[in-house]
């Protein structure tokens, strides 16, 4: 070999060994930032955990559905017009769930929180494993994994005692075994099941993972396997949907479906992207562009993550809904995470662009990192009032009759006490012509409640115009005197 030869393969071993020195110095930069911000989404559980009271509006009602099903009762009441005037919005798994909680250590929170922040994990690790299955990119598989629990609205929505992790649990279990084992007997009945597990933990879940299955599976050539899983699946949904309609009498239809059906506001909807987009720019851009540049013929993943992606947008939009949260956000997250880790694998043959885009992931982790400390305060807000709240568990205690309150409905069960109205819910319904208020409200004009107790936090004085109707305030305020504020709560006592 000449020396121009040797000289020219010199070069080219440095360019090689200079590039495999930016990509590990760029994935360690990567793995750092991400580090970070899973050992804050950690500590916001274990906060959580050590919280023994609510948290969320939604916490109350779903414990006490949990207890009543461990009292043997069904949840899905069709008489709306007699006490107590309760709801039941979503498909009964997660309340199922802590039922041997309840019968081991009576009514709690943390259990239920305890399962979210599990699913928050299971979602990431089948994230992770599902990339890899598609990839066989281990840096992108690890870096779309950790992404999930990072981003903020996941953050915020993992401490809570609600149904959505583990429904986006089972739906993620569902996605990864289509992916590892399209071919096997087995993986038909498997995700089948799990996808329907999904659905019936949260109906929203009906549509992503299950149509991002079936495009999968006929994508590798595995039609059948598509149709059978679509035929088991979309079975056993319409078959459990049959018996649970049919033994509550129609009740389960009226508290899943019709009593979800709220006013939409697309102001919500326009608020909420524009978060999304100034605290996950590179996760949403990242996406875009996978699913737009990427060469279908040449990019198997692309037929997973493509039709999840894109039918993760319609429950997102559902954020539009009066009384929805950010949980409507976090399929999208699962999404967004997926595409990101799709999408830094494509890059492989481009060594130069896929370590620009790590590092700029890695940036883009530090900024979640940041966001997360806004959702965690809005938690700490509540648990920096402990002994506050302390009070109101009390006053609930020794409260000689049912107690109508919003915010803090999860202290009546942990009190042994049922909940008597929830009052979001109910107001909806009664606007919607779905219910009759006329029974209840003569009820606080009677002053038959010992204790009434309304969240007006200032930062959102207005939120009790969606959970008490104006005839329903203007009894409290006729028949019921205001005794006090604690945490946030203004506090009202019948007349003497």
């Amino acid at each position: 070999m000449t020396s121009t030869g040797l000289e020219k393969e010199k070069a080219v071993s440095k360019v090689a060994r200079r590039r495999r020195v930016a990509l590990w110095v760029v994935t360690t930069f990567l793995l750092l930032a991400q580090g970070l911000a899973v050992l804050l989404f950690f500590r916001h559980g274990w906060e959580a955990l050590a919280f023994p009271y609510p948290l969320n509006y939604g916490e109350g009602p779903l414990l006490d559905q949990s207890v009543r099903l461990a009292a043997f009762e069904n949840i899905y009441r069709t008489d709306l017009g007699a006490p107590p005037y309760v709801v039941a919005n979503y498909p009964p798994l997660f309340m199922l769930a802590q039922v041997p909680f309840v019968w081991l250590f009576g009514p709690a929170l943390w259990y239920g929180r305890l399962i979210s922040l599990l699913g928050v994990a299971a979602v990431a690790l089948f994230v992770g494993l599902t990339l890899h299955a598609l990839t066989r990119d281990r840096i992108a598989a690890l870096a779309g994994a950790m992404i999930f629990p990072a981003i903020p609205y996941v953050v915020r929505w993992s401490s809570l005692s609600r149904v959505d992790s583990l429904g986006l649990a089972l739906s993620w279990a569902g996605l990864f075994v289509v992916a590892r084992w399209p071919q096997k007997r087995w993986s038909v009945f498997v995700s089948a099941l799990l996808l329907v597990a999904a659905v019936y933990t949260r109906q929203t879940y009906i549509v992503a993972a299950p149509l991002a299955a079936f495009v999968w599976l006929v994508a590798q050539g595995q039609r059948r396997r598509a149709l059978q899983t679509a035929s088991i699946a979309s079975g056993a949904c319409f078959l459990l949907f049959a018996v649970l309609n049919i033994s509550t009498g129609e009740g389960f239809f009226l508290n899943t479906v019709t009593a979800n059906l709220n006013d939409f506001r697309w102001e919500r909807v326009s608020l909420n992207a524009l978060g999304a987009l100034l605290a996950c720019p590179m996760l949403m851009l990242g996406s875009l562009a996978f699913l737009l540049l990427t060469s279908r013929k040449g990019n198997r993943a692309w037929w997973l993550v493509a039709p999840y992606l894109i039918a993760s947008v319609p429950t997102a939009v559902l954020v539009g809904k009066v009384g929805s949260d950010v949980n409507y956000l976090l399929e999208l997250s699962a999404a967004l995470s997926l595409a990101t880790g799709a999408f830094i694998a494509w890059q492989r043959r481009r060594p130069r662009l896929r370590t620009a885009l790590i590092a700029l992931l890695a940036v883009q982790m530090l900024a979640l990192a940041q966001s997360s400390r806004v959702a965690s305060g809005l938690q700490n807000y509540v648990i920096d009032q402990r002994t506050e709240v302390a009070r109101l568990s009390m006053m609930v205690a020794e409260a000689d009759g049912p107690v109508l309150t919003d915010d803090y409905m999860g202290l009546l069960p942990e009190r042994g006490k049922r909940i008597y109205f929830q009052p979001f819910e109910m107001t909806q319904l009664a606007r919607d012509g779905d219910w009759d208020q006329r029974p209840f409200v003569e009820g606080i004009a009677k002053e038959m409640f010992p204790l009434i107790m309304i969240w007006s936090p200032p930062f959102a004085r207005e939120i009790r115009q969606d959970r008490w109707t104006p005839r329903m305030l203007e009894e409290i305020r006729n028949h019921y005197e205001r005794t006090g504020r604690v945490a946030d709560m203004v506090i009202y006592r019948p007349k003497e």
